[in-house]
């Protein structure tokens, strides 16, 4: 009897500790996720979970949130055949209860799904769990799934979803088109600035791989191609420019800062790398400016001082045009050259355009077979001046677009550097070359309330003057400015016009914020940022070669600009890299 009754508590003790079905395979603690999260920028309340270690969101929220970005999904369900059925690109059908907040604890039960989910009709596997009778997918498999990005930032603990980026794996490291965790300002510029500046991400275009780009990380520079990244030692301080040729050399522009008590040094060089990264040569200067002979009180003190950098290689040549700092504290512009062949000297007929020269602009003309340069000059001269490598300091009959300056303005600085303008570049179409820029549209006392809009001039390298004649298309703009930032004897004004003006924005409540643009297959492409609220915004617009607008004003969303830097065309796409709050994303619109 002993026996019997030994036997059957042994096996009543066996079968109270086998785990319940069900408690081991499909039910596991469901504890209310405590990060914030972001969705396109934006704070949004959900009712998620963390179940081993991993964030689960209801199905329906996610396709609620989603539901007109082009990552959006519909979801229906059909209870006889207990399945779920996920429709991409399609719009999502509210049923009710979207959004909704569960009541009761931070814990929950959550029991595995058995419920198959097809997509578009195909059965996939997902990974769910069922808390309260509602469906609980893990957010990396729903961003995989649909291609939208998911990041778990622990620095803020917050879960980010983005509708207009693509799914990147977890843990799988920088890439070509998306690198985290870097320490670089934002490129966007938000706001209007009398001077433009470098960006901390430098881009061109490498050989036929197309978009490349370039930024410092520690004490190197970074360079990175479709097909390869190389780290070379920031051999000068200060970055300017990142530009290659057709072989795949690449050459960089940077400079230093002279702190030296009257002694001239180099202090802005071009060096030469291989397509491996092996330096080649370095080439410097000491930024001479022509029109002051051999004065040291001209040179370069500070290379890229409240401006930009900006090169162009043509015929062997690489120029470079930046703005610089002299040692008798003006600022003006500088353009070097070099022979890319031997990295010698190349000597420009001129070297100084411009002063002050708060941003540049370079293309090399096939229409005239000449390198063009552009200048924003608030005083010699005052407006958007364009020029070859003969043009004269301080020359006003190149200037195609003026910028108002009232009279007695008495070398006052405050009045004198506020031009009413951006440059935004140059570029040329088969019509012609294209000045892109923003600006109040009068020449007038008016200009300082006015809001900076978009517009264009296209006009004839080849002319021998400024004339109607010179321009396609567009309307006249006339006013009256002075040109002596001296002036203290309330001198009279001098009226101007400028011809083939096209407006592309008629703003009255916003400004149009560091203009860009590149032709692509011949016709103009223009970037740029607003000061909409209640944040700022950037949009795009493609113009015909003769500026007809072909694509009007459109939203590029959640994705931000290199405001000082040109993007780039290859292959039916146009390029940029930027940097936003410590990461790096390459982008492109057709």
């Amino acid at each position: 009897m002993k026996k019997f009754f030994s036997s059957l508590l042994a096996m009543i003790m066996l079968f109270t500790f086998i785990p319940d079905p069900i408690s081991a395979a499909g039910s596991l603690t469901a504890t209310k996720t405590a990060s914030k999260i972001m969705v396109d920028g934006v704070v949004k309340s959900f009712d998620a979970y963390t179940i081993d270690g991993n964030n689960y969101f209801k199905l329906r929220d996610i396709a609620y949130i989603l539901s007109g970005t082009t990552k959006q999904f519909d979801v229906t369900w059909d209870g006889g055949k207990n399945a779920i059925s996920l429709l991409s690109g399609r719009p999502y059908t509210v049923i009710g209860g979207e959004m909704a907040m569960s009541t009761g604890g931070k814990t929950k039960s959550a029991i595995l799904s058995t419920s198959k989910v097809y997509l578009d009709n195909k059965e996939i596997t997902l990974a769910a769990y069922i808390i309260d009778g509602n469906n609980y997918f893990k957010l990396r498999d729903l961003g995989s799934t649909f291609d939208f990005y998911v990041e778990w930032d622990g620095k803020k603990n917050s879960i980010e979803i983005e509708s207009m980026f693509s799914y990147i794996p977890e843990n799988t490291g920088d890439s070509y088109s998306y690198r985290s965790d870097i320490n670089l300002e934002n490129t966007q510029k938000d706001y209007i600035s009398n001077t433009a500046s470098i960006s901390p991400v430098q881009q061109f275009s490498y050989k036929n791989e197309g978009f490349a780009y370039a930024y410092v990380k520690d004490k190197s520079l970074i360079i990175v191609t479709p097909s390869k990244q190389l780290s070379v030692e920031m051999k000068y301080p200060i970055l300017g420019d990142v530009i290659s040729d057709d072989d795949g050399n690449i050459y960089v522009v940077w400079g230093k800062q002279n702190d030296s008590n009257g002694l001239i040094n180099e202090n802005v060089f071009i060096s030469k790398y291989s397509p491996e990264g092996q330096h080649i040569k370095t080439t410097g200067f000491v930024g001479k400016s022509s029109p002051w002979g051999d004065s040291n009180a001209a040179k370069t003190k500070t290379p890229f001082s409240s401006g930009n950098s900006v090169s162009v290689i043509a015929d062997g040549i690489l120029v470079n045009y930046h703005s610089k700092l002299r040692y008798d504290g003006h600022q003006s512009d500088n353009a070097i050259a070099v022979r890319t062949s031997d990295m010698s000297v190349y000597q420009l007929p001129n070297d100084t355009f411009s002063g002050h020269s708060f941003n540049q602009s370079l293309i090399y003309s096939k229409l005239s077979s000449r390198i063009l340069f552009a200048s924003q000059g608030d005083a010699y001269p005052r407006g958007f001046r364009i020029n070859n490598s003969n043009g004269k300091y301080g020359d006003s009959n190149e200037i195609v677009f003026h910028f108002y300056l009232e009279a007695n303005a008495n070398y006052d600085m405050s009045i004198v550097n506020k031009t009413f303008a951006q440059l935004g570049g140059l570029a040329e179409t088969s019509k012609g070359v294209v000045l892109v820029g923003a600006s109040a549209k009068s020449i007038s006392e008016a200009a300082k309330m006015e809001k900076q809009n978009l517009f264009i001039q296209i006009f004839d390298p080849l002319a021998k003057e400024l004339s109607p004649s010179t321009f396609v298309g567009g309307s006249s703009r006339s006013g009256a400015t002075s040109f002596d930032i001296n002036d203290n004897k309330n001198s009279p004004l001098t009226e101007v016009t400028d011809y083939g003006v096209i407006w592309l924005t008629n703003y009255t409540d916003k400004n149009v914020i560091a203009p860009q643009v590149v032709v692509a297959d011949d016709r103009i492409v223009i970037l740029w940022t607003e000061d909409s609220k209640p944040a700022p915004e950037s949009f795009y617009m493609v113009l015909s070669a003769g500026g007809d607008v072909i694509t009007p004003a459109t939203s590029l969303g959640r994705i931000q600009l290199n405001s000082y830097e040109m993007p780039i065309y290859h292959n039916g796409l146009v390029y940029w890299a930027y940097t936003y709050n410590g990461k790096l994303r390459v982008v492109s619109i057709k």
